[in-house]
């Protein structure tokens, strides 16, 4: 199965759901809506893993229950 990102997230991060990750889901993956990025990633010179993660979590998890 070929993904369209580079799944490359701890394996920490890929066993549970997080609030965090959650949160991540509900928006759809979409940095422009989650507060989290504006903060912290916007202006900086690297970006949040996030996506990555919740795509990996999806794979092994499936979906949260919200």
């Amino acid at each position: 199965m070929k993904y369209r990102y580079n799944v490359s997230c701890s394996e920490t991060m890929s066993k549970i759901w997080t609030p965090t990750a959650i949160d991540c889901y509900k928006l759809g993956c979409r940095c422009s809506k989650c507060n989290i990025y504006k903060i912290y990633f916007a202006s900086a010179p690297y970006k949040c893993k996030m996506k990555e993660t919740v795509i990996e979590l999806v794979r092994k998890l499936g979906a949260p229950e919200c």
